[in-house]
C-alpha cells in the first residue's frame, strides 16, 4: 500500500481527538446531543487547527446511527462511509477552485432534494472567503433558510473577508492556536504509537516551528522521521528546518554584549556558509531576544517563550543585557527585517545590523543603564556651551539693571528710542539662524515691484522644483509667503519661527536660492523674517521716507542714532 502522511493517518475522528479546541467541541457535542442544531456554522481560525476535521466529525455525528454523547460511533455504516468519502450527501467543496456564481447556483438548485443515504445533507465549504461577491449573493437566501435536511459548514482562515450578511446567518466558532504543551503532548503520543524515539528538545522545536498548527507539526515530524529513521534528535530538526541552534544564538548574543565585532562577523559567516537564509536568521534572532526580554520581565510566563529554551546558558547571557538595551536590540532587528523585504543585498544588510548592535547607544554597567561615551561627550559639550551663554546673559542683565553698557556700542539709557524702533525678535531667535535685519531693511528700501510680482507668480513653480530636490525642504518653505524682492534679495515672511529659522540654514537656503535663480533667472539672496517683524519694518521705512520727503537735508535717523552710540570716528557711511 502507498504511504500515507502522518497528518492524514492521525486526523481526528471524534471531537475528543481534537487538541486545544475544547470550547468548540463541548458546544458542538451538547448541540448534537440535545438536537439543537443550527442550519449553518462558520469555523474560522489559523491553519492546521482542526476546522475541516471538526466539520467532518460533525457531518458524521449528525448522521450517526448510534451516536454516543454527541460523538460519532465510527462503527456504523454511515460513519464509515463518510470517513471514506463515499457518501454523496456529504460534499466537501474547495471554494478556492469553485469560487464562481455558477458553482453556488448548482448547490442552491440541489439542496431542495432530500438526502439519499443519510439523515442530513451536509455541505462543507472550505476557504469560503475565496468566493466572489456574486457567489456570496447567490448563497445568501439558501444559507438563511435552507431545507430542514441541509446543514452548511463554512471554514475559513480569514473571516474578515466574509460579508457581514454571511457571518450573521451562521453560528461562529473561533478555533485557537494550539498551545506548545498540547502540541508536544500530541506529538509524543504519536511518536510512541509509531515506535519512534524522539528527544524532548526536538519535539519542543517542532512545536515551536509549527506556531500553533497541528498539521504543520505533524508534517515536520513526518519529514524528520524520514530523515532520521526511528531516532530523531534536536540536530536533525535544526538541519531539516534550516534554523539556527539556540547555542549558536547564545554565543552570538554574548559576543554582541561584549562588542566583539570580529567575533560576531565570524559567527555569522559560519551560518552563511551553511546556506542559511539571512531573513530567516534575522527572524529567529529577533525572537531569541524577544524570549530573553520575557524571561527577564515575566519569568513566570515561560510557556509563551517561542524560540528559546530557558536554561542556564540562556539566563547567563540574559544577565549581560538590561531591559532598555533589549528594547533597542529588538527594535533594530525589527527595522532590519522590514528593510530586508525591499533590499537586494540581504547579507550586507544583516551584517550592517549586527555591527550596529555591537555599538548600541545604551551601555551596560553593573545592571544599570548609562549613555554611551560619545553621547556623554556630546552632552557635556552642549552643557558647557549653554552654561557660558547663560552666564553671559546674566552679566548683561546685571549691567542693564545698573545702567551700564550692555554690549559693544549699545547704551540702554541713550538708545531707548532706537530700541523701541528696533523690530521685536522672538525668544526662539536666540542661537537660531535668522536673516540680518540690516540686509532686510536695505532690501525693503529698494523693492523692485516688477521682480516682486514675477517671484509671486512663480512661487508655486519654485515650491514644486524644491519638492523634486527633497520633499522635506518643500515642507519647510511652503509656510512662507514672498512679500518683496529687490535686485539682490528676496524677503519671505513666516508665521512660524521654527520654519523661519530652518529656511535660513545654509543647506536649505542654498537650495531655495538656486531654485529661485533657475525659475526667475535672477540670483536673489533669501531673507526669512517673521510676519510681525515685516510689519514693523514697513512702518519704520514708511516713517523714514516720509521724513526725508518733508526735510531732505535731515540725516537718516538710523545714521544719527548710530553716531550717538559709537561716535563719528568709528562709523563709515555708505550709500
Amino acid at each position: 500500500m502507498a504511504y500515507t502522511a502522518l497528518y492524514r493517518v492521525w486526523r481526528p475522528q471524534t471531537f475528543g481527538d481534537l487538541v486545544g479546541q475544547s470550547h468548540v467541541t463541548t458546544t458542538l457535542r451538547n448541540a448534537i446531543r440535545e438536537e439543537r442544531l443550527s442550519h449553518a456554522y462558520l469555523f474560522n481560525g489559523p491553519r492546521g487547527t482542526g476546522k475541516t476535521s471538526a466539520a467532518k466529525i460533525m457531518a458524521k455525528a449528525v448522521n450517526c446511527e448510534q451516536p454516543q454523547d454527541g460523538e460519532p460511533c465510527n462503527e456504523c455504516q454511515a460513519c464509515r462511509a463518510i470517513t471514506d468519502g463515499a457518501v454523496t450527501d456529504v460534499l466537501e467543496i474547495d471554494a478556492a477552485s469553485n469560487r464562481g456564481v455558477e458553482e453556488i447556483r448548482d448547490i442552491r438548485d440541489k439542496v431542495k432534494f432530500a438526502p439519499s443515504d443519510v439523515t442530513y445533507k451536509v455541505y462543507i465549504i472550505d476557504e469560503v472567503h475565496m468566493l466572489t461577491t456574486e457567489a456570496f449573493n447567490a448563497l445568501l437566501k439558501t444559507l438563511e433558510e435552507p431545507p430542514s435536511h441541509v446543514l452548511f459548514i463554512l471554514a475559513t482562515t480569514e473571516p474578515h473577508k466574509l460579508p457581514a450578511t454571511i457571518i450573521s446567518r451562521c453560528q461562529r466558532f473561533d478555533f485557537h492556536r494550539i498551545s506548545l504543551q498540547e502540541t508536544v503532548g500530541r506529538l509524543r503520543h504519536i511518536c510512541d504509537s509509531q515506535q519512534v524515539e524522539v528527544e524532548e528538545q526536538a519535539l519542543q522545536l517542532v512545536a515551536k516551528k509549527a506556531e500553533g498548527g497541528m498539521r504543520d507539526a505533524l508534517s515536520l515530524l513526518d519529514q524528520a522521521i524520514s530523515y532520521s529513521g526511528t531516532k530523531v534528535t534536536l540536530g536533525d530538526i535544526i538541519q531539516i528546518t534550516g534554523t539556527v541552534s539556540q547555542t549558536y544564538f547564545s554565543v552570538l548574543a554574548k559576543l554582541i554584549a561584549e562588542q566583539d565585532v570580529s567575533g560576531v562577523m565570524e559567527q555569522f559567516d559560519q551560518v552563511m556558509v551553511q546556506g542559511k537564509d539571512p531573513e530567516q536568521f534575522l527572524h529567529d534572532f529577533m525572537f531569541y531576544y524577544r524570549d530573553m526580554l520575557l524571561a527577564k520581565t515575566a519569568p513566570k510566563l515561560q510557556e509563551i517563550v517561542e524560540r528559546a529554551m530557558v536554561d542556564e546558558q540562556f539566563m547567563q547571557v540574559a544577565e549581560q543585557y538590561s531591559v532598555p538595551l533589549l528594547y533597542e536590540v529588538i527594535e533594530s532587528l525589527s527595522q532590519a527585517l522590514t528593510q530586508l523585504k525591499w533590499s537586494t543585498y540581504a547579507r550586507v544588510l544583516v551584517e550592517l545590523t549586527l555591527v550596529k548592535l555591537c555599538q548600541p547607544t545604551v551601555k551596560q554597567a553593573t545592571g544599570s543603564v548609562q549613555v554611551s561615551v560619545q553621547a556623554e561627550a556630546a552632552s557635556s559639550d552642549e552643557v558647557q556651551i549653554l552654561t557660558r551663554r547663560v552666564a553671559m546673559l546674566e552679566e548683561k542683565i546685571t549691567q542693564l539693571l545698573a545702567g551700564q553698557v550692555v554690549g559693544a556700542g549699545a547704551v540702554p539709557a541713550t538708545a531707548e528710542k532706537a530700541k523701541t524702533r528696533e523690530p521685536r525678535r522672538t525668544a526662539s531667535s536666540i542661537g537660531g539662524a535668522r536673516a540680518p535685519i540690516t540686509k532686510v531693511r536695505d532690501a525693503v528700501r529698494s523693492i523692485d515691484e516688477g521682480l516682486t510680482q514675477r517671484v509671486r507668480g512663480s512661487w508655486s513653480q519654485i515650491l514644486n522644483e524644491i519638492k523634486k530636490v527633497k520633499i522635506q525642504y518643500q515642507a519647510w518653505i511652503v509656510n512662507g509667503t514672498p512679500v518683496a524682492a529687490s535686485q539682490d534679495a528676496l524677503i519671505v515672511v513666516f508665521t512660524s519661527s521654527i520654519h523661519c529659522e530652518k529656511t535660513m540654514e545654509a543647506e536649505l537656503r542654498s537650495v531655495v536660492e538656486r531654485t529661485v535663480q533657475l525659475v526667475c533667472g535672477k540670483p536673489l539672496a533669501l531673507l526669512s523674517i517673521m510676519e510681525e517683524e515685516w510689519q514693523e519694518l514697513q512702518v519704520q521705512v514708511g516713517e523714514t521716507e516720509a521724513a526725508k520727503e518733508k526735510n531732505p537735508d535731515e540725516p537718516d535717523p538710523f545714521v544719527a542714532e548710530a553716531l550717538k552710540l559709537v561716535g563719528e570716528h568709528l562709523l563709515e557711511i555708505k550709500d
